[in-house]
């Protein structure tokens, strides 16, 4: 009888053991993975965001690991299937993956040249005789990709504001894939017009006389790149980043070292309701 007392007593010592330990270690460290449209190669966006991959590890107390997809495609899969827990994309990559997963937006992206906004151009030669927007009705017209924003969405609104049927009243030849290609069919001829970020007609200076060319129109402003959550993420986490992120304001010096390689100023507030004007633009482009 008090061998099996004994027994009783060591083994209920041992189970209060086992668990003060389980609660003075904690939940175990998680990884936050960080992930990025494939825009440049990996490690380019490495070495972009690993600075800002740093701060967040040291702000949450968690590793936070950058996963880049092999293309765009892999990209909304990998946020589908939460194989990420935070990811960086376009505004345009944005909405169409809230329009089938559950993501939040935690901060709006600054950029050192349009900041917290951008918006798209439409560029036809000087020469060309072209005053207004709806001189390109019947015309042919030159964009980037079905999927990109200031590239072609952006200018698909622009285009129906002006009165023009988007699917009736312009030729659309085969999508260039780059901005400076757009560019460059509208130098040489091969297209009437063309569109493209506002920005890159200056980068397409040194291939170039882009003095030959014109901007004829700019289309509205839309919100910039968002850093958005994943179901997958825990919320006190979520919590964690978005404030994180928001103490990075914009164009204060000190986010330099974070930022800088980013090609980025800082973060500032952003909702869900803040794209609902490229919701309108993608539909009527057909990419939503």
């Amino acid at each position: 009888m008090i061998k099996e007392k004994i027994r009783r007593v060591a083994i209920a010592s041992l189970v209060f053991m086992t668990a003060l330990i389980t609660i003075g270690s904690g939940p175990a460290a998680a990884e936050i993975r960080l992930g990025t449209v494939p825009r440049l190669s990996p490690a380019e966006l490495q070495a972009m965001y690993s600075p800002l991959a740093e701060y967040l590890a040291k702000e949450t107390g968690e590793k936070v690991t950058i996963v880049v997809p092999k293309d765009f495609e892999a990209f909304k899969d990998a946020v589908k299937t939460g194989k990420m827990d935070i990811a960086f994309s376009n505004p345009l990559l944005y909405v169409q993956l809230k329009n089938k997963v559950n993501i939040e937006p935690l901060a709006l992206s600054s950029e050192v040249k349009s900041g917290t906004r951008l918006r798209g151009i439409i560029i036809v030669r000087k020469d060309s005789g072209f005053s207004k927007v709806q001189d390109l009705k019947g015309r042919k017209f030159v964009f980037v990709d079905k999927d990109s924003a200031a590239g072609y969405v952006f200018q698909m609104l622009l285009l129906s504001k002006a009165g023009l049927d988007v699917d009736r009243d312009i030729s659309l030849l085969p999508f260039a894939k780059k901005h400076d290609n757009v560019t460059s069919a509208v130098f040489n001829k091969t297209a009437d017009a063309g569109g493209i970020r506002e920005d890159e007609l200056d980068k397409a200076k040194d291939k170039l006389d882009i003095s030959q060319l014109r901007i004829l129109a700019y289309t509205d402003y839309f919100p910039n790149w968002p850093l958005f959550a994943t179901a997958k993420l825990h919320p006190g986490l979520t919590a964690k980043i978005k404030a994180a992120l928001l103490k990075l304001k914009p164009n204060d010096p000190q986010n330099e070292k974070i930022l800088g390689p980013a090609r980025l100023t800082g973060f500032v507030p952003v909702s869900d309701k803040d794209y609902d004007d490229l919701r309108k633009a993608a539909k009527i482009a057909g990419a939503l």
